[in-house]
């Protein structure tokens, strides 16, 4: 069968059928059905556009980059407590250091102009002695009172440029028979100086033995 023979049969096949509806209705009809497709399109893309906006501007921030040095922050957790004071110091209470999350007290004091890397039942110390800026930490952090308990001030202007406090805490469960009596050990040290990390409770000055008599 070619092609001529197709057409034809096609053509027999369909004499019989008539169109009771004029062609302009079912053009106009067919219009409409595509415009409200159309619209009903367009709705829901404004709807989904509209959701996507309030998530973005609902949904918390979070990873919130650290403010500025000088910034008010005022933090509260069961761990710890964290207040911007008005000579620009930051007093620093620890609470429940077990429960403490040391990223999120990194980030709490990040944005309140100290930055600091802080470890639970690690310490750690510049790999090179020499890049231990002691007579600068004496400058940064001192303690306090608060409410009738010793706490943390530190300094962040006296910090010098591009260093960070390291903070080693130890929990209260952690060698609870050990004689050593280190809580927090903290040093200040350069931004890029190598560390070196031990679980060994680092002794405090108090704990260090005298040296003997000589013989």
């Amino acid at each position: 069968m070619n092609d001529n023979d197709v057409l034809n049969a096609m053509r027999d096949a369909m004499a019989e059928v008539h169109m009771h509806t004029p062609v302009q209705e079912l053009v106009a009809a067919g219009r409409s059905r595509r415009r409200r497709r159309t619209a009903a399109t367009a709705t829901g893309a404004a709807l989904v556009t509209g959701l996507a906006l309030t998530l973005a501007i609902n949904s918390p921030q979070v990873h919130a980059p650290p403010a500025s040095a000088g910034n008010q922050v005022h933090v509260r957790l069961a761990a710890f407590s964290v207040d911007t004071n008005p000579d620009g110091t930051v007093t620093v209470k620890l609470t429940k250091r077990q429960t403490l999350d040391p990223e999120i007290m990194q980030r709490t004091l990040a944005q309140a102009g100290i930055p600091a890397q802080i470890t639970i039942n690690q310490w750690c110390q510049a790999s090179d002695a020499s890049q231990s800026l002691e007579a600068d930490l004496q400058k940064v952090v001192g303690t306090g009172e608060q409410s009738g308990e010793k706490v943390m001030v530190i300094t962040p202007s006296a910090m010098p440029p591009a260093t960070k406090l390291i903070i080693g805490m130890r929990t209260e469960d952690y060698q609870p028979d050990s004689p050593n009596s280190t809580a927090i050990s903290m040093q200040l040290v350069p931004d890029d100086a190598p560390l070196t990390c031990t679980t060994d409770i680092p002794p405090r000055p108090t704990d260090t033995p005298k040296p003997g008599p000589k013989s």
